[in-house]
């Protein structure tokens, strides 16, 4: 124990003496941890981001989990609990609200004959209604009042022509004789992307068409009085899982697909045989489409932490090298004065150890901190992934493996220094001129594994590659091709610096000046002690380039892809059954203040024998296609331009006459003929001819 304490008591000695060395190599070991750790966390708060992001944009009905049966009020409370038990389980990975929604039958207006009926209303209650609607006038409804009270949200209120205070009688449709007065106490605003709603048009705009009938509402009234209306015995009950996607981190998307798979089957195991229940839910396929974007996206985070590692790695051996070319021939008067190899490691370790373990421990809290700046002021700004930047388990686990990598990195290069004074001076003197891996060829044999890995990268296209089962993974021979690449050609550079010394010597000596020749003496005396400056401002400069090349492709890319993908500024569909006639529907939009040009297209369910299903058939007008210049501007879309203008320079232009200004009535007559075409009945008989009139 003796020891122990002298050894730590030296080490403290000697840090405190050689401060300015020690601080420098602690910040050295900070940057380079914190690199590795900023690297990590980074890529999950942009994976992160982007994640939520991409879910909070899908349709809401997407987003949620919707359990639905159809029993009676009584019946729904017994099954009640299980369902929100298996709802709550599905998210477990995220956590979130389970909300029940329950609707009745169809009511209408009180004293309107069946048969005259066109305008139809329905009774809904919803868990913590005041939690998901805002109330913009009135007050919420009180369970238990005579006449009932019920809140509709602001597009019922215009649809039904409804204010706050208003009462209206209803009848069921189911029985005539069941009456109900309701009193509109509320109108609330409904968020549309709520996943909660479903997107329903009913919910979100107040009504709906279907058939002959439209339906308005709904009257959202309190659950105790839903289940008292006679008329609606049987209702139409709804779970609703809507996760917190706040919440979900990488790490939980498939737990969270997993459990929506597997909802239906564990419903089964706890509800009875006849309850009838259905599971609906696109959040599997959702989260299958978001995560192959996300680990896209972040396939190209991996290479340039990768890169990170690396520069990061070296930093830590430069460190361990400044540090025993310091101590060299202390360390040899230590070992000629009677101090063993294990005093010395033991030396190192303490002192490497006091370096490494504050720089890991601040390491996350660091990237935490780079990361949330990067967020504010830098390219992911928009992304709000500094609001996604945690302290993860990744970052952790890297920055003790940094730290570990430090102390031994610190540690070993004690074992190989010389025992005597005599060799440790000898060692500073004229040093090797390759290092050991030049004289094995190690560096030639990486440049040749780089050639493979990158000529493998170009021929796959993207580091992500499908197994043997087809699901779609990072290949790590192709993630690390970039930086074994980038390693290859920094050692292999260190080749080139000891030739270049010795010209500088051979033309600096030749000078007049005392500094210049006796610099290049000194450089080329001892090239080694400088190549390791030269490789980490190589190896700095090469992952720069890196960088840059990096963000102006996957700029470039996603330019392309929203090119392709939305093809104009703006895109406005019809509607099925527009009231405006397609022949003023193009003027009408060219029209519109800001707008430039506008072209109409077409498209159709296209099927073709066995082998073209469910194709889709484009029709579109070359010039006008031409006019707003669709993808023509884009890479790799050319082939696509080029068959524009080949439709338009194919295209007849249709027969026009000139009508004078003063007319007011235009009287067509239309007519056509067809002819028979060769080749075109494989029976052989001819074709009907004819001039219909």
């Amino acid at each position: 124990m003796a020891i122990r304490t002298g050894l730590a008591g030296a080490v403290v000695q000697r840090s405190i003496a050689d401060w300015p060395v020690v601080l420098a190599a602690w910040l050295l070991l900070v940057c380079a941890t914190t690199l590795l750790a900023t690297g990590v966390v980074y890529g999950d708060a942009v994976a992160t981001s982007g994640l939520h992001r991409a879910l909070l944009a899908a349709p809401p009905a997407t987003r949620a989990l919707d359990v639905l049966l159809t029993a009676e009020p009584a019946a729904a409370d017994r099954v009640d609990p299980p369902v929100r038990a298996e709802l709550a389980r599905a998210m477990a990975a995220t956590g979130g609200d389970v909300l029940r929604v329950s609707r009745t039958g169809s009511f209408a207006t009180a004293g309107i004959p069946a048969d005259q009926v066109t305008d139809l209303t329905v009774f809904e209650s919803v868990d913590r209604l005041e939690d998901r609607s805002t109330l913009v006038a009135g007050a919420w409804p009180t369970a238990g009042q005579s006449p009932i009270e019920a809140t509709v949200s602001e597009g019922a209120a215009r649809a039904m022509h409804v204010a706050v205070g208003d009462r209206v009688s209803l009848e069921s449709r189911l029985d005539a004789n069941v009456k109900v007065d309701v009193v509109i106490t509320g109108i609330r605003a409904v968020d549309p992307a709520d996943a909660l709603w479903l997107g329903e048009d009913l919910e979100t705009t107040g009504t709906t068409a279907g058939g002959s009938f439209t339906t308005r509402g709904p009257l959202m009234v309190r659950d105790a009085d839903l289940a008292s209306l006679r008329g609606s015995t049987r209702l139409q009950v709804s779970w609703r899982g809507l996760p917190d996607i706040n919440r979900l981190r990488i790490d939980g998307v498939e737990p969270l697909r997993n459990g929506a798979n597997d909802l239906a089957a564990r419903l089964r195991g706890v509800l009875p045989a006849n309850a009838g229940s259905r599971v609906t839910t696109s959040l599997p396929a959702l989260l299958d489409d978001v995560g192959r974007s996300v680990l896209v996206s972040r396939s190209g985070v991996i290479l340039l932490t990768i890169q990170f590692a690396v520069l990061a790695g070296y930093a830590i051996v430069l460190v361990a090298g400044m540090l025993v070319e310091r101590r060299r021939s202390e360390l040899a008067l230590l070992r000629s004065r009677g101090a063993s190899a294990v005093h010395l490691i033991v030396m190192a370790v303490l002192e490497s150890t006091l370096l490494a373990v504050p720089a890991a421990a601040l390491a996350p809290i660091l990237a935490v901190a780079v990361v949330g700046l990067l967020g504010v002021v830098g390219p992911t700004a928009n992304l709000d992934a500094g609001s996604a930047a945690t302290i993860g388990q990744g970052a952790i686990i890297v920055s003790a493996l940094a730290g570990i990598a430090c102390i031994v990195a610190l540690s070993v290069p004690t074992v190989f220094v010389s025992a005597s004074p005599a060799g440790a001076w000898a060692a500073q003197g004229r040093q090797a001129r390759t290092t050991l891996a030049q004289r094995l060829g190690l560096d030639l044999a990486l440049v040749v594994l780089a050639g493979v890995a990158l000529w493998q990268l170009r021929l796959y296209g993207a580091p992500l590659t499908r197994n043997a089962r087809g699901a779609l993974g990072l290949d790590p021979l192709l993630v690390a091709a970039p930086a074994i690449g980038l390693v290859a050609g920094a050692v292999l550079a260190l080749r080139v610096v000891p030739r270049i010394a010795e010209l500088g010597e051979q033309l600096l000596i030749r000078s007049r000046g005392l500094v210049g020749s006796l610099g290049g003496r000194q450089l080329a005396r001892r090239p080694l002690r400088y190549t390791r400056a030269a490789l980490l401002l190589m190896l700095a400069a090469a992952l720069g380039t890196l960088a840059a090349a990096h963000a102006a492709t996957w700029t470039r890319s996603q330019t392309d892809q929203a090119a392709f993908q939305a093809a104009a500024d703006v895109r406005a569909n019809a509607a099925d059954y527009s009231t405006l006639p397609t022949w003023a529907a193009g003027p009408r939009y060219r029209a519109i203040p800001g707008v430039e040009a506008a072209a109409p297209i077409r498209t159709v369910p296209f099927n073709v024998g066995r082998n073209v299903r469910d194709a889709e058939l484009v029709g579109l007008d070359p010039a006008s296609i031409r006019a707003v210049e669709v993808g023509s501007t884009a890479a790799g879309l050319a082939d696509h331009a080029a068959a524009v203008d080949a439709l338009a320079a194919a295209t007849t232009p249709p027969p026009t006459l000139p009508l004078p200004a003063a007319t007011r009535r235009l009287a067509v007559t239309i007519g056509s003929s067809f002819s028979e075409v060769d080749d075109a009945n494989p029976s052989g008989t001819p074709l009907a001819t004819g001039t219909p009139g």
